[in-house]
């Protein structure tokens, strides 16, 4: 070791490396000198302390993959290593150059080992090729190199679990504002919450200070961060600071008003203003010692802003001194309650005093349970004897729609209207078919899963298959979901073989069919989006459990249960809850009546609006009563406490507050939600009387969609039809199952595909 080409030695001078530094000396002295350079800097040394689980795994790994001779070591040596490490000491260089300001020279053991490291992996790819001949050799290699992966994340995940625990507070040398702690310690405690996350992460650093946590983030693998600071010094500092680069973005804001100040300075931010703000723009935020510097009420705005910026998914992590141990009003001082909400000094370290706003732990759960977040961790940090720090992790929900704001206009889908052509010629408009590829990969993952004894309850489409499962059905459903949002907001999909199942089982009974069309049918559905299981879950069986829901009588009773009539509707009768698009999948067609039919709401909307006077045309954009329809089967009130529920005096009140406009529009954006049937039965048991405006503006809705109605034909087995839920409006004909014949049975999937949408176009 220590002997380098020529070449070698005057590029290393070229950067600063002195010859004498590197030549003959071996890479293990090259290394201690390394250590020993970033001991002094830090004033401190972990060496001896170093604790026997951070090598555990590796070391055992390495054990294990030796006993598998040759073909072992050529895992530990190119996969486990030179392939690797080029890559991971990248990172690790950066992250030593932004935060100690290494040089060239001090930090030449890692800039000589990610060059010939790169020359040594290629050297070492031809002799694993040759040792690679048969299927047994391939797989003992598969086998070490998983063993050694995984431990090489273990080790990593090992150290910084060991920097947690060993983190103390270290002050930026910026911060001379007390009043801001965004550069205090505990980030380590903050990395190491974000990592399942961070990388292309993008991230809002609230109360950024400086933005050392922002860049941090950033050499984690984050792949934009925007901070906000109430000091303009902070953000001057930031925006100058020498290791800044072109996705780090820094402005002067108040956390108080946070959504407001994003979106006053998107033109330096480079975000995009519009729906997306209530959608969500990024996938973590942080926020460090801010929470203590605001009053309950400021804190409160900005934990629901920070809730509405965050994507569905995403996360929120915030440190702040431990309420219970606050040094001014924690538990010990007596004021714990007494003092809520009121300014106290408060000591962080044996030389930083500041001012803190008092607070219980209850404060930031309410902040956070209020908002709509779900809470995910709570982690106690002491930094010194003295000090205390509390760590949480929150998660906003999945779902696209918040409780609270179903219906903001600036959440409103992009209204899609249809063409003279595209009604004229439903079947090249809207009717795709399925490509082959596609077609192959959903029954081998559908059989797949039916074997292994997976249902449709039990699936994560994204987790329990291989990551490589589905390359064509990716790109496919990307189209299809464009289709649902930005073009017709309706598709056909046509092609799926159900008896395929059967004749890859020749012992496939009916049952077994259906479970796997299920599968397929779930496997594509949240493909194209979320599919949201939580009124009735992720599938749902639509066909005749001889209930009539016409009938008064029959309370609670859904349509998709019902062989009677289903007039114009849209999918979901609540005020609180929205969904992007309903898909059906036809496993047995109807053999008399149960015919679909499809009309666009949108065009019937610009069609009304220029026949209805204005007072007429009120009625269709007010808020008006629909029917309660609880969660489950929708087959009537079949349990104790759905009776209770749905009492008199408790329905009125619920039917109340179930009030919602048909139309919701405003600039090309355009929300419909609507069933007669469900205004009309929610007047009824509130004992209202049916307002003659409404009626006659119903009529005239009814007759318009009717006339617009371009897609009128019974579904085929195997056929897969998806409506855009804001835009498109549908029906069906009532039906009657033939005995001796399969009885008609379509399968439901409601999806929330706008999330979706925004992160993908985001990656792109």
């Amino acid at each position: 070791m220590g002997h380098y080409d020529e070449e070698t030695l005057v590029e290393g001078e070229k950067m600063g490396i002195k010859r004498e530094s590197i030549e003959g000396i071996p890479h293990r002295q090259l290394f201690i000198e390394l250590v020993e350079l970033l001991e002094t800097k830090l004033a401190r040394s972990y060496l001896k302390f170093i604790p026997d689980y951070i090598c555990e795994k590796l070391t055992h790994a390495i054990e294990e993959s030796m006993k598998h001779g040759k073909l072992g070591l050529l895992a530990i040596l190119y996969f486990g290593s030179e392939l690797i490490v080029p890559q991971i000491y990248s990172y690790i260089l950066d992250g030593l150059r932004l935060s100690m300001g290494l040089s060239n020279d001090e930090a030449k053991f890692f800039i000589l080992h990610i060059d010939m490291d790169k020359d040594h992996a290629d050297s070492l790819r031809e002799i694993i090729v040759a040792n690679c001949r048969t299927k047994a050799e391939r797989l003992v290699l598969v086998k070490c190199t998983r063993l050694l992966l995984e431990a090489r994340v273990s080790f990593y995940d090992s150290v910084l679990k060991y920097g947690s625990e060993m983190s103390e507070p270290v002050v930026d040398v910026h911060a001379t504002d007390r009043r801001c702690f965004s550069d205090i310690a505990s980030r380590t405690n903050i990395l190491h919450m974000c990592r399942d996350h961070i990388k292309g992460a993008t991230v809002l650093d609230v109360g950024c200070g400086t933005g050392h946590l922002s860049r941090e983030l950033l050499n984690c693998g984050a792949t934009k961060t925007v901070g906000v600071d109430i000091s303009s010094d902070m953000i001057e500092a930031a925006n100058i600071h020498p290791g800044k680069n072109r996705t780090e973005y820094y402005v002067v804001g108040d956390a108080a008003q946070l959504k407001l100040e994003l979106l006053n300075t998107t033109n330096q931010t480079n975000l995009m203003p519009g729906a997306g703000f209530d959608m969500g723009v990024f996938d973590i935020t942080v926020a460090s010692f801010l929470f203590n510097c605001m009053s309950i009420t400021e804190m409160n705005q900005c934990v629901g802003d920070i809730h509405s910026l965050l994507k569905p998914g995403g996360h929120f992590i915030f440190i702040v001194p431990h309420p219970a141990f606050n040094s001014g009003c924690g538990i010990e001082s007596r004021k714990y309650f007494a003092d809520r909400d009121r300014l106290s000094e408060q000591q962080i370290n044996d030389e930083l005093k500041t001012n803190t706003y008092c607070k219980t732990l209850q404060d930031y759960t309410d902040a956070a349970i209020t908002s709509g977040f779900e809470i995910v961790q709570l982690e106690e940090v002491r930094t010194t004897p003295t000090a205390t720090n509390l760590i949480v992790k929150l998660r906003k929900s999945g779902e696209i729609a918040s409780r609270n704001n179903a219906n903001a206009l600036n959440m409103l889908p992009k209204k899609l209207t249809w063409s003279k052509a595209a009604m004229k010629h439903p079947h090249n408009a809207f009717i795709v078919n399925i490509p082959v590829e596609v077609k192959e990969e959903l029954y081998e993952a559908a059989m797949s899963a039916y074997e292994d004894g997976v249902s449709v309850d039990e699936l994560d489409a994204a987790g329990y298959f291989p990551v490589d499962s589905f390359t064509a059905l990716r790109s496919f459903s990307v189209s299809v979901r464009n289709s649902l949002l930005h073009e017709t907001g309706l598709v056909l999909l046509k092609g799926l073989d159900l008896d395929t199942f059967s004749a890859m089982d020749e012992l496939a009974d009916p049952d077994q069919v259906v479970a796997c069309s299920k599968l397929a049918y779930y496997i594509i559905c949240s493909h194209i989006g979320t599919v949201d299981g939580s009124a009735r879950g992720k599938l749902f069986d639509v066909k005749n459990n001889h209930i009539n829901a016409m009938d008064g009588k029959n309370d609670n009773v859904l349509f998709s249960v019902s062989d009677c009539e289903a007039s114009w509707h849209t999918d979901g009768a609540s005020k609180d809850k929205v969904y992007d698009c309903v898909g059906l999948l036809c496993i047995n067609p109807s053999r008399v009546g149960g015919k679909s039919k499809i009309t666009n709401s949108c065009n019937a909307f610009d069609q009304i609006e220029n026949i209805l006077p204005k007072f007429i045309m009120h009625e269709l954009t007010r808020p008006i009563p629909r029917d309660i329809l609880e969660n489950g089967k929708g087959r009537g009130n079949d349990n104790i406490g759905t009776q209770l529920s749905r009492a008199d005096s408790i329905m009125h009140l619920r039917i109340s507050y179930n009030s919602y406009p048909i139309y919701v529009t405003q600039k090309g954006r355009m929300r419909f939600r609507y069933m007669r049937h469900w205004i009309e039965t929610a007047h009824q048991k509130v004992h209202w009387r049916l307002p003659t405006m409404l009626r006659i503006a119903m009529d005239v809705l009814d007759d318009t969609l009717t006339e617009g109605c371009c897609f009128y034909e019974r579904l085929e087995r195997g056929d897969i039809l998806i409506c855009n839920n804001s835009c498109v409006a549908h029906g069906r004909d009532a039906f009657q199952d033939v005995p001796g014949q399969p009885s008609r049975h379509l399968v439901r999937a409601w999806m929330q595909c706008h999330g979706v949408d925004l992160y993908e176009a985001s990656k792109r």
